[in-house]
């Protein structure tokens, strides 16, 4: 299925887009250097083949990066061993140059590269392969000194094309006879290969024994089908031959994967897994919809888009984060879209999940995800959070290499299936805020975490045929009267942080960060002690706020059952009691936004008449 539906994209992107497509036998490969040579197969120039791209870093700010432009070559074979093959017309310093670590290394790898281009090129009546073919007679080993030709950066150990001088084609692999001769070879290389039905196609044909490898995991080059070790070997079937898959759908996954990967409008990079999205035909807007409900809602600037997919897509979003239904902004609701989660452990390729269901369906499934997570809060902290920064929020230090490996598949199999979210993610919240909430309070219960807790309840009550039920603010929560008791101990928590912040202003260590952990085991031991040295900090504030905020705690108090608080919180309560606190405590600062912060006398005496 997956294999399947990845041949059809390259199918269609063959259609659609003809002249950026890879044909079999080639690929879109990131080139960094290209070698100018004359008639004579001298070197006479180095032009590089960087390009600047804009791009948001760790710390989520925008940063400028230098990376190699994606070129169409001949394609480069799969490498392992000691002797790895050599690459045609597009290769690195260490084949071209026999530039390498030990000099035997170094010495087969030069040999091998010049030894396969004479092969192929070696009678051929054309220019350029007259030309290559002498550069490569002429090469010194292990030296990259071509007199006054600046050569800086050739043996970096990125991809080097050719191009003859004053040729108007382009690079040398461009050349039709130079095509027609790789063409010629490639075939004449699969003559050796074994046949057998394919298993995605259900055709008769060369079938692959090695598969072509995956961009987009740093040096790591692994594939998605193989089997390398002789323990694989079963009745006489070797390598590919244990899942056939002919080499014409070989070379179409692995270019589909690899336009996907690098495509942002199809892609998604969450901490070391690759979240993967296309339609079955061309929907721009949809397509470019799911990323950014993926992504956190943010329009970046996309060089892909025109100007008039652009304004459609900031129109179409507006209204899904408003809850908007697909089907009445004219979307293609019923076409079919699958969405595709990787990984890589070194050399193999992890699925960790593959979803289909239709564009309307999915788009539902996000919008209701940023619904369940939803909590107002300040304007400074993300409104509709990434996949990839709640997970941030789960690790240690806030480093993406401290986000458990299953985290992103398993909340996105939760998200599109509307399931109850993992019971994992909502520990790592509730034990990231606990960890933190000691050394910097306000960071560790941030708007993120809590609306992740908040979802994670409200879908488990919904699971369970509960009636408790938490809004995306208090007023919101109190009017569905279904707060408990572990969300009331919350909110008391935080007007006694608010009456001793008012208090005494600044101090080494408010409630939260001498507390909140005991207050979450012990209620019992905590509240009371907590109650009685609240008096000596209500003495302390101004009239007016005296009243409203010891008025404020009486009537949250009455709540709390005649039995007292409770010997201890599990897991929920511990949850619902981080909600309340932080409900409570935004219910102060949009007290303090719409005014100066202290209640007049007028509005003590309208508070009273009203009580």
């Amino acid at each position: 299925m997956i294999l399947q539906a990845l041949c059809e994209y390259y199918d269609r992107m063959v259609r659609e887009n003809p002249a950026r497509i890879a044909e079999p036998g080639y690929a879109v490969t990131p080139v960094s250097k290209c070698i100018v040579i004359d008639h004579e197969g001298n070197l006479i120039q180095v032009i590089d083949r960087m390009e600047e791209r804009e791009i948001t870093g760790k710390n989520g700010k925008k940063e400028k990066k230098l990376f190699p432009q994606r070129v169409i070559t001949p394609q480069q074979p799969k490498r392992s061993g000691s002797r790895p093959q050599p690459a045609f017309l597009c290769e690195n310093a260490n084949f071209i140059f026999g530039i390498y670590g030990d000099q035997a290394g170094a010495k087969y790898r030069f040999e091998a590269s010049g030894d396969l281009h004479e092969e192929i090129l070696g009678r051929l009546d054309d220019d350029g392969a007259r030309a290559v073919v002498a550069f490569f007679r002429k090469r010194k080993l292990g030296s990259i000194d071509y007199g006054a030709v600046d050569t800086t950066g050739l043996s970096d150990g990125g991809n080097v094309v050719f191009m003859l001088l004053g040729d108007v084609v382009g690079y040398v692999h461009y050349r039709p006879k130079i095509k027609e001769a790789w063409d010629a070879y490639r075939l004449s290389k699969q003559a050796d290969a074994s046949f057998g039905q394919c298993l995605v196609t259900g055709e008769v044909g060369p079938i692959a024994r090695i598969h072509g490898n995956l961009d987009g995991f740093g040096q790591d080059k692994p594939t998605l089908v193989g089997f390398n070790q002789d323990s694989f070997v079963s009745y006489r079937k070797e390598k590919g031959d244990n899942a056939p898959v002919s080499e014409t759908a070989a070379f179409k996954y692995v270019t589909a994967l690899n336009m996907l990967i690098g495509d942002r409008s199809h892609s998604r990079n969450i901490h070391g897994e690759k979240m993967l999205f296309w339609a079955e035909k061309s929907l721009p807007v949809e397509e470019n919809a799911v990323a950014l409900l993926l992504g956190g809602g943010s329009l970046e600037p996309e060089t892909q888009r025109d100007e008039v997919t652009s304004r459609r897509l900031a129109s179409v979003m507006e209204h899904l984060y408003k809850g908007t239904r697909a089907e009445k902004l004219d979307l293609a609701v019923d076409t079919r879209m699958f969405v595709l989660s990787i990984s890589t452990n070194k050399t193999r390729v992890v699925i960790r999940h593959f979803y289909v269901d239709t564009v309307g369906r999915i788009i539902e499934r996000l919008q209701q995800h940023h619904a369940d997570i939803y909590v107002e809060g300040a304007e400074w902290d993300p409104e509709y959070p990434s996949l990839s920064k709640i997970l941030t929020e789960t690790a240690v230090r806030r480093e993406s290499k401290n986000v458990p490996a299953p985290y992103a598949a398993s909340i996105m199999r939760s998200i599109v299936s509307n399931t109850p979210y993992p019971n994992s993610l909502y520990m790592a919240m509730l034990g990231r805020i606990r960890a933190e909430a000691g050394t910097n309070a306000q960071a560790a219960i941030n708007r993120t975490r809590i609306g992740v807790i908040k979802g994670c309840l409200n879908r488990l009550a919904k699971k369970s045929g509960k009636k408790e039920w938490i809004g995306v603010n208090l007023e919101d929560t109190l009017a569905s009267q279904s707060q408990t008791l572990a969300y009331t101990l919350g909110r008391i928590f935080a007007i006694l942080n608010q009456a001793q912040y008012e208090a005494l202003s600044k101090v080494n260590a408010s409630i939260v960060d001498k507390y909140l952990n005991a207050a979450l085991a012990s209620p019992r031991q905590v509240f009371p002690s907590l109650l009685a040295n609240a008096q000596n900090h209500f003495s302390k504030l101004a009239k007016a706020n005296r009243y409203y905020t010891h008025q404020l705690l009486r009537e949250v108090m009455l709540d709390i059952s005649p039995t007292g608080f409770p010997q201890t919180l599990n897991a929920e309560g511990q949850g619902q009691f981080m909600v309340g606190f932080y409900h409570q405590q935004q219910a102060f600062f949009k007290r303090k936004d719409k005014g100066t912060g202290e209640p007049s006398i007028n509005d003590i005496e309208q508070e009273k008449s009203e009580q």
